[in-house]
C-alpha cells in the first residue's frame, strides 16, 4: 500500500506531505480547493500522461514522489517486472514534469520511464475517477474486468504477444509480395552495377598512381633531358661533382683532427658523393620506366578515363566505390533470401494462425466458466447498495468480421456484455441501454468490490464514486467502501457525509489565500474537527447545533456498523 505521498508544485499544491494507512481515508472540501490535482498525483504515480500546464505558476517543475509498502510476495512479482530486488519490501517511485515538456520517471532511484510505470501500476494503485463508471459502458472494459477477476489476465496477454506477431508476420509477407516487381527490378539494376564495377577492378589509390604516372610521362622528353644534363655534372670524370667531391675527401685525409671543421667536411664529402651515386641508380630505373611504348601508356589512359568516368557515373570517389560494390552484395543477397523465404513465411503464418484460434478458444472457454461467478459475486454486493432485486448475466458474443483478424483481435475470440434489470419483471438488457447514472456508480462500486477480492492492487482510490446518488444510497456506498478497506487501502474524494462518516480517517483539502498566493493544504481532521467538517456538509454552508448532533449520530452509527 501507499505509505507517503509527496506532492510539489502541482495545481495549487506548492507542497504536501501525506501519510496514509490500512482502511478508508476519506478527502473532504469545497469544490475548486485542489482534490483533483490530489488525485492527478496519484495517476502520475500509474505512469499515466500529465499535461505541463498542470505545474504550480512561477515554478519550473513539479515533482510526485510515493512510497509504497510491498508485501514479500508482491515485491517479488514487482521484482521479476522491473529486473531489480526490492529491498526491504520498500518501493519509491518518483514523478516529475517540466514546463518545457520533459518527464523522468525513477523507480528506486533509477532512471526509468513511464512505460516501465505503467506495468506494475496495477499491482500497486488503481484510480476510479469520475467518468470511470461511464467507462463501464464500453464492451472492451467489461472484458478487462472479466478477465481481471478471472485471474485469465496472463494468457489474454500471452494470446496479445502471440497475435501482434502474426499480424506483423503477415505484413511482411504482403510487403514482399506487393514489392515482388520493385525487388526484382532492384536485382536486376543491382546486378548490372556489381557486374561493371567488379570488371573494373579497383582499387584503393589507384587514381592517384594513375595520375602521377601520366602526369610524369606527359613530361617525358624534358624529365629525361634535364636527367641527362645533370647525369653528364655529376659524372663526368674530369671536374665532375663526383669527382670533385673525391679528390676533396682524399685532400682531407689526415687533417680531421686539426680541426673540426676539416673533420665535418671530408664526412659531408663522403656522405654526399654515396647519396649522389644512389639518386643516379635510382635515376636510371627511373629512365627505363620512361621508356615505354605507346600502346602501354594509351593502356594507362584508358584506365584512368575508366575510372574518371565511374566516379563521376555513381557520385563516389575511387574509395566509396570499392565500399559501394560491398553494399551492392549484400543488398542483393538480401533480395535474394527474401523471395526464397517468402514460402516458409507463408507456412509459418499458417502455423501461427493454427495456434492462435487454439490458444484463443482455451480462452473463450475459461471465460465461459467465470462469467457466472463474476456477475454472482457482483449481484450480492449490489444487494447491499439499494440494488436488493437486481440481476446480472453476462453475454460473451464472438467478434465482428469488421473488428477482427481471422476471427480475433489482441484480446482473443470474444466480446463481452454485462447485462442489467434493475427490477423484477424486466428483462436483462446490456447496461448501457438500461442503468441510469446513480445504477453504474454503484454497479461499478460493486464490480470494484468484488475485484478487490481476488486483485493484487493494495490500494484503490475513488473519485467521488457517489455521485449521481442520494444521502440514503451514499450511506450504503460508505459502508461498501468502509468494507473493501478492511481488506485494503482505500481513498475516497466525496462530497456527500453520508459517505465521509464511514472513513477510518477523514482528511480536509484546503485553499487559502497568502500575499495574492493561492495555495492548496491537506488537513487530518480531529474527532471533534470531523464532527464540524460533516455537520458543514450536511448544511452545506456552516454547522449549526442541530446538524452537529446529526454528524455525531452519523459517526456513532457507522461506527456501530463496523464492531457488528
Amino acid at each position: 500500500m501507499l505509505v507517503h505521498l509527496s506532492v510539489e508544485d502541482l495545481g495549487l499544491i506548492e507542497r504536501i506531505e501525506f501519510d496514509p494507512g490500512q482502511g478508508l481515508h476519506v478527502l473532504t472540501g469545497e469544490t475548486g480547493v485542489g482534490k483533483s490535482m490530489l488525485l492527478a498525483s496519484m495517476q502520475m504515480l500509474r505512469g499515466e500522461r500529465t499535461r505541463n500546464d498542470m505545474i504550480r505558476r512561477g515554478a519550473d517543475r513539479a515533482v510526485v514522489r510515493g512510497i509504497f509498502s510491498l508485501n514479500e510476495s508482491l515485491a517479488e512479482k514487482v521484482g521479476e517486472l522491473l529486473g531489480i530486488s526490492i529491498e526491504d519490501g520498500e518501493l519509491i517511485i518518483e514523478r516529475e514534469i517540466s514546463r518545457e515538456g520533459r518527464s523522468r520517471c525513477r523507480i528506486d532511484g533509477r532512471e526509468s520511464t513511464a512505460k516501465v510505470l505503467r506495468s506494475i501500476a496495477p499491482l500497486l494503485i488503481e484510480v476510479v475517477g469520475q467518468g470511470q463508471a461511464l467507462t463501464l459502458l464500453k464492451s472492451d472494459i467489461q472484458l478487462d474486468l472479466l478477465d481481471r477477476f478471472g485471474g485469465l489476465v496472463p494468457m489474454r496477454q500471452a494470446h496479445a504477444v502471440a497475435w501482434h506477431e502474426a499480424r506483423e508476420l503477415e505484413e511482411r509477407i504482403h510487403s514482399l509480395e506487393e514489392n515482388h516487381r520493385e525487388r526484382r527490378d532492384r536485382a536486376l539494376f543491382l546486378e548490372h552495377v556489381i557486374q561493371e564495377l567488379e570488371e573494373a577492378q579497383l582499387e584503393n589509390g589507384q587514381r592517384a598512381s594513375l595520375e602521377q604516372e601520366l602526369e610524369l610521362l606527359e613530361e617525358r622528353d624534358r624529365v629525361l633531358a634535364t636527367i641527362s644534363k645533370a647525369r653528364g655534372s655529376i659524372l663526368e670524370n674530369d671536374g665532375g661533382v663526383l669527382d670533385t667531391l673525391g679528390v676533396t675527401e682524399r685532400e682531407l685525409q689526415g687533417f680531421e683532427a686539426l680541426h673540426p671543421g676539416i673533420a665535418s667536411l671530408r664526412e659531408a664529402s663522403l656522405h654526399s658523393r654515396t647519396l649522389l651515386e644512389e639518386a643516379m641508380r635510382e635515376v636510371s630505373v627511373l629512365e627505363s620506366d620512361l621508356d615505354m611504348d605507346p600502346v602501354a601508356l594509351d593502356r594507362k589512359r584508358r584506365r584512368l578515363d575508366a575510372i574518371v568516368t565511374l566516379e563521376e557515373k555513381f557520385h563516389r570517389t575511387e574509395e566509396n566505390l570499392i565500399r559501394y560494390l560491398e553494399e551492392c552484395r549484400e543488398e542483393l543477397s538480401k533480395i535474394s533470401g527474401d523471395s526464397e523465404e517468402l514460402p516458409q513465411l507463408r507456412e509459418g503464418l499458417e502455423r501461427c494462425i493454427e495456434s492462435l484460434q487454439s490458444g484463443a478458444q482455451e480462452l473463450s472457454q475459461a471465460r465461459l466458466k467465470v462469467i457466472e461467478r463474476l456477475t454472482g459475486d457482483c449481484a450480492l454486493e449490489l444487494q447491499d447498495l439499494g440494488l436488493e432485486k437486481a440481476r446480472l448475466t453476462g453475454l460473451l458474443e464472438p467478434l465482428s468480421e469488421k473488428d477482427s483478424w481471422k476471427g480475433m483481435n489482441e484480446s482473443g475470440l470474444d466480446r463481452f456484455q454485462i447485462c442489467f434489470s434493475a427490477n423484477p419483471g424486466e428483462p436483462v438488457q446490456p447496461l448501457s441501454q438500461v442503468a441510469s447514472g446513480g445504477e453504474l456508480s454503484r454497479v461499478m462500486l460493486a464490480l470494484q468490490k468484488t475485484l478487490a477480492s481476488v486483485s493484487g492492487t493494495g490500494t484503490l482510490v475513488f473519485d467521488e464514486i457517489d455521485s449521481n446518488v442520494g444521502g440514503r444510497m451514499g450511506f450504503a456506498i460508505g459502508r461498501k467502501l468502509r468494507e473493501i478497506g478492511e481488506s485494503h487501502q482505500v481513498m475516497c474524494v466525496t462530497h456527500l457525509p453520508q459517505v465521509a462518516c464511514h472513513g477510518s480517517r477523514q482528511h480536509r483539502v484546503l485553499k487559502s489565500v497568502e500575499s495574492g498566493v493561492t495555495r492548496t493544504s491537506l488537513q487530518e481532521l480531529t474527532e471533534e474537527e470531523r464532527v464540524k467538517e460533516i455537520a458543514s456538509m450536511l448544511r452545506g454552508d456552516r454547522a449549526t447545533t442541530r446538524s452537529l448532533d446529526e454528524a455525531r449520530e452519523m459517526l456513532s452509527e457507522a461506527e456501530s456498523l463496523e464492531n457488528a
